[in-house]
This record gives structure tokens, C-alpha cells and sequence, in this order.
């Protein structure tokens, strides 16, 4: 089952090919550079990964149902909410996976939409959770939108019945590519804190830190990232993570380098932008490859925003509209009252039309000359 539309993604070729290799070997190596003096540098600091307990990531039960799911041959994890037979809301979180879509926030979001009849499945990406890892081709754009919707299909996604789909940081750009490559499979669309595939050199996910190049070299990256460089940050989400934690994420950003989305080429289905008040315009542009979208900047774009919850179930959750009293309706003795004077003047004018009257101003007969 493969890409719906195979002329949507763009392999890089060429001379542009070309150049992007190069890139990736000099600049990557004057990138490596640069990381092993600092991490030499700050040599007392680094983190000792055997003094660190991983963080083992769960899900309250009172959440959803944790289920599996083999699609390809690959295994999937999900948490599913909501009533089986509901309209299927699909979730792509973030990769790595940092627990911050079962923090006190999202989860409000999932229980809203339980509530009100949708059916949502949180799904693990390729190498993170309970899901499968995956090699470099097995986690690039066009794999990746091949598995992911199968998957969709296998859950119960048609044409007839298309979902919603949700997807945060890595989960949102593959939800680019779900839908310029499957948008008959998808109804509504809500992007958070993910530009368009083709802006990715423009602003890389945070985790690349000025090493987009250096990202594309196998292995040392992972090395590099679970060695602590990021555990500095502002909320110290990767502390504790492994060099196994990172592999599916920066597959997932290897392989989108080199393609592209077809240039000209429309996403049909509605679309929520969510994006950085710092990066309003990057967002902008983003909307350019939509039919239809909606803009909303927020501070710090991911599930931990409070101002989020809103925005998505304002957007997603149909507001019925009021009904209307028709007109007959409104007062039946009213009606009742205009029908009995109108019965009465009509007996009184066919009295004077078969009885004749005094009165010549009650009935004028034209007479022709």
C-alpha cells in the first residue's frame, strides 16, 4: 500500500544533492569538532549515565486503554479514549518522547473529546514508548507515510469515515506528509509547534541546536545528545535519557532532509497552526501550503501550554447551531385569531355579492363605454 500520490514527495537530486552531502560531511565534521573541545572543555560536568536511572514513561489507566497494534510488521503502541464507534482522533506525539502528553495538561483535551463521542488514539512514533524502533529508510517520509497509513486504515480510517489528526513536533510533520500524501484520509488537521516539511532547514527542532549537519552523521549524534548536552535546558526534559532514545527522532529529521513536498501542491483539509509567538512568520509561511488555516501563537508551543486546550477543542469541537422557532410556532392562538377575521370578512363580501347592498361605495362594477 503505497503513497497515494507518488509525485507529492520529492526526493533531493542533483546538484542540490550534491551540495546538501558535502554539507553534511565538512560541516558536520567541523560540527563534531566543536562539540568535543566543549564537551572536553566542561569535562567535569558531563553526566555520568550508569549514576542516572532511566525515567520510564507510563500513562494513567484512568486515560485510556494501552493497546498494540502489527501493521507492516511493525509493532505500534496506542492509548485508546472514547466510545469505539466514535470519529477517530489520531495523535502524533513528539519525538523523543518526554512524557509532557500525559502531563496534567493534555490530558484534559483527551478526556474533553472522550466525552464528547470522538475516539482517540495517542500513538507512539517508531522509537519511542511502546512502539518499535527503526532504521534510518524505515523512518523516512516515504516509509513513514506508508505505515502510518495502513495503520489509519487498519483502525478503521476510510474516505467515508476520515479522521482528525493531531501531531506535535516530529508527529506534526509527519502529519505534513499524512496529509499532502493521504488528505482523503484525514477531515481536520491541528499542527503544534511543527513547521512545513519544506522549511525544515529554516528552523530544525530544537534538539539539533546548530548541529543540524552533524545530525546526519550515524550514531555519534545519539552519543552526543545522551551524554547530556541538553540537560542544561530550561526544564531538563532529556536528563535521563539514553542514546537508544534518541534514534527514532533524529531518523525522523535525517530522512526529511532529503525530501521535499512537491512545490505547488495544497493540503485540502482544515488546518490549525500552532506555533511560537517568536516565530510568527516561519508560521505564516507554513499556512501558504493550506487551503484553509487558522493561526494561533502561543508561548511555548507543545501539550505542557495551558492556553492550549482551548484552541484545540475550540477548534475541533463542532458548536451546534441555535434552532430557530418557525414562524408557526410562535402563537397558535394568534393564527387561530388572523384565520377567524379573515373567514369573517370573506362571508361578508359574498353576502353583498349575492344580496346586493345600499352602499354603491362597497362594490364597484366596471362598465366598459
Amino acid at each position: 500500500m503505497g503513497v497515494k500520490n507518488n509525485n507529492v514527495l520529492e526526493v533531493v537530486s542533483g546538484w542540490e544533492a550534491v551540495e546538501l552531502i558535502f554539507k553534511c560531511v565538512f560541516i558536520g565534521l567541523w560540527q563534531c569538532i566543536k562539540i568535543s573541545v566543549k564537551m572536553l572543555w566542561k569535562g567535569h560536568r558531563r553526566k555520568l549515565l550508569r549514576n542516572h536511572s532511566t525515567i520510564e514513561l507510563t500513562v494513567d489507566s484512568s486515560i485510556g486503554t494501552h493497546c498494540y497494534i502489527k501493521v507492516m510488521g511493525v509493532k505500534y503502541h496506542y492509548v485508546e479514549s472514547g466510545p469505539k464507534h466514535g470519529r477517530i482522533v489520531l495523535i502524533l506525539g513528539d519525538a523523543p518522547d518526554n512524557g509532557n502528553l500525559w502531563g496534567p495538561t493534555w490530558p484534559t483535551v483527551v478526556r474533553r473529546l472522550s466525552e464528547t463521542g470522538y475516539h482517540v488514539i495517542s500513538l507512539d512514533l517508531r522509537g519511542t514508548g511502546g512502539s518499535e524502533g527503526g532504521a534510518r529508510w524505515d523512518l523516512s517520509p516515504p516509509q513513514a507515510v506508508e505505515e502510518l497509513s495502513a495503520l489509519m486504515r487498519a483502525l478503521g480510517v476510510s474516505q467515508n469515515k476520515p479522521a482528525v489528526v493531531i501531531g506535535f513536533g516530529i508527529g506534526g510533520m509527519l502529519s505534513w506528509y499524512l496529509a499532502h500524501c493521504h488528505g482523503h484520509l484525514i477531515s481536520k488537521m491541528a499542527i503544534i509547534g511543527a513547521l512545513h516539511p519544506n522549511l525544515y532547514w529554516q528552523n530544525p527542532p530544537v534538539f539539533c541546536n546548530g548541529a543540524l549537519h552533524f545530525v546526519q552523521w550515524p550514531y555519534l549524534p545519539e552519543r552526543w545528545l545522551a551524554e547530556g548536552e541538553l540537560q542544561d535546558g530550561e526544564d531538563g526534559r532529556w536528563t535521563s535519557s539514553r542514546a537508544c532514545d534518541w534514534t527514532g527522532a533524529l531518523n525522523y529529521i535525517r530522512g526529511a532532509a532529503w525530501w521535499r513536498i512537491r512545490s505547488g501542491h495544497i493540503v485540502e483539509a482544515p488546518v490549525l497552526l500552532v506555533g511560537a509567538t517568536t516565530g510568527a512568520a516561519l508560521v505564516v509561511a507554513s499556512a501558504l501550503h493550506c487551503s484553509a488555516s487558522k493561526i494561533r501563537l502561543v508561548d511555548k508551543p507543545d501539550p505542557t501550554d495551558e492556553k492550549l486546550p482551548a484552541i484545540v477543542l475550540d477548534f475541533l469541537i463542532e458548536k451546534k447551531a441555535p434552532i430557530l422557532k418557525q414562524p408557526q410556532e410562535v402563537s397558535r392562538s394568534m393564527l387561530r385569531g388572523l384565520l377567524g377575521a379573515v373567514a369573517d370578512r370573506g362571508r361578508e363580501l359574498t353576502s353583498k355579492l349575492m344580496h346586493g347592498t345600499n352602499d354603491n361605495s362597497s362594490l364597484v362594477i366596471p362598465v366598459q363605454g
